[in-house]
Order: C-alpha cells, then sequence, then structure tokens
C-alpha cells in the first residue's frame, strides 16, 4: 500500500513539475505578424510587443506605442515615432477609447476571453495553450494563448459576410533581459513633447507634419478591444 502511494506521490510531483514554467513574462520581447485577407488580396505586416514589467510597448515600422502602468491603475501613453526618434507624451485623460492595460500586455482584452468558450488545453509548462473560440456579430474568433507567458500564439478573426480575416501569429519571443531594458532605453532618450504644448510648438516641422498627417490624436490602440473590434497599430487612420 505504500509503495503505491509513493508512486502516485511521484506521478503529483511530476505531473504539478511538468506544469510548471520559469518564463519572466512580465519581462520579454515577442514578435507577430498580422495577415490581412479580404477575398483575393493579402497584405501583411510586423508588430513587436515588449514588456518590461509597468511598461508595454507595441512596435510597428512607423510608430510605437508605448505605455505605462501607474500606481493609481491608470495608464500614460506615449507615441514615439521610430525614424525621427521622436515621441509626443500624453496624459490619461487625453486619450480616448477603451483604456486596459490587459489589452496593452497582452494584444487582446481580458473582456474578450472571458466572453470565448474555452476548447481544450495542449501542451505542458512553458508550451501549455489554451484554445478558444467565439462567434459574435457574425465575426468567428479563434484564439490560441500560452497559459503562463499569457501571449497569443494566433488570434484570428474572420467574417464571412465581408468576406475579412485578419491574423495574428506569433513568429519569436525573446526573453533577454539586458536587450529588453536597452531598448526601452533607448525610447527614453528620445525627444518627447507634450499634447498639451503642441499648440505652442507648431513652429516645429516634426510637428507640424504630424498634425498634417493625423497622427497627433491619441486613440486606444490595443489590438482588440473588448467588443472585439479591431484597432490595429495606431497608423491607420
Amino acid at each position: 500500500m505504500k509503495k503505491a502511494l509513493l508512486i502516485i506521490a511521484t506521478l503529483v510531483s511530476t505531473s504539478s513539475f511538468a506544469s510548471q514554467c520559469d518564463i519572466d513574462a512580465k519581462h520579454l520581447k515577442a514578435d507577430y505578424k498580422i495577415t490581412n485577407s479580404h477575398k483575393a488580396q493579402q497584405s501583411s505586416e510586423s508588430l513587436t510587443l515588449w514588456r518590461n514589467d509597468q511598461q508595454v510597448a507595441h512596435q510597428s515600422e512607423v510608430i510605437t506605442e508605448l505605455w505605462q502602468h501607474l500606481a493609481n491603475n491608470q495608464i500614460r501613453p506615449i507615441r514615439y515615432f521610430n525614424a525621427q526618434q521622436r515621441g509626443i507624451e500624453y496624459q490619461p485623460s487625453e486619450v480616448r477609447g477603451v483604456q486596459n492595460w490587459s489589452a496593452k500586455s497582452q494584444l487582446v482584452d481580458n473582456h474578450l476571453i472571458e466572453k470565448m468558450t474555452l476548447v481544450s488545453t495542449q501542451g505542458t509548462g512553458c508550451d501549455e495553450v489554451k484554445n478558444y473560440t467565439l462567434s459574435e456579430n457574425g465575426n468567428d474568433f479563434n484564439l490560441t494563448f500560452f497559459t503562463h507567458s499569457k501571449l497569443v500564439k494566433t488570434f484570428s478573426i474572420s467574417n464571412k459576410k465581408s468576406q475579412t480575416t485578419t491574423l495574428l501569429s506569433l513568429n519569436n519571443v525573446s526573453t533577454d533581459e539586458p536587450l529588453i531594458s536597452a531598448q526601452f532605453a533607448q525610447w527614453d532618450r528620445f525627444q518627447t513633447t507634450d499634447y498639451a504644448d503642441i499648440g505652442d510648438n507648431e513652429g516645429d516641422p516634426f510637428l507640424a507634419k504630424m498634425i498634417n498627417l493625423g497622427f497627433i490624436e491619441h486613440s486606444a490602440t490595443g489590438f482588440y478591444n473588448q467588443q472585439g473590434e479591431a484597432i490595429q497599430g495606431g497608423h491607420h487612420h
């Protein structure tokens, strides 16, 4: 009897060991590809998600959106322009739309995940993923989500009526902390202007150009908001 109990105890301990994962989910870099399909046409772009504790950034080709999670649970955004090495800082009150930390740090809002149906769980440890599905308002959502790192593996939203599909797929993950710290430090060195002071700086050619291009008004840019609407990048105006 003791032997049987020992075997059971061993099985329990190995299975709990298999479910553990030592990835630091608060410090990572995840490279994604976004593929948009409409009928026979297809286009793609890259998006990199950066996490550095209470800071998260979405880096695309032209713009990097960075959010700081403040102690009062508010979110303070900074919009960086990569090539110009300039930035615009916003106060939480100056941001329109839903501001949800999970949407920033995971690219998919927890409110949306809660509405979805868990279909299956696969893998163990760091490789454990949960598969979710949801059909709502003519849209079909399919999500594969890494349990421990809280990262999207794949996420698709398709609409049969409009014959459109958007697919977010994970290509690579890095947990190189010096690399991550260095990238946030680099953004921190960019010259920034407060959104409230833009009117006093209209003579600045960079700001004048950004106003004309419509890049100054800030809107919510989690990959999907809690209504499941696609809000990509922040440079799609």
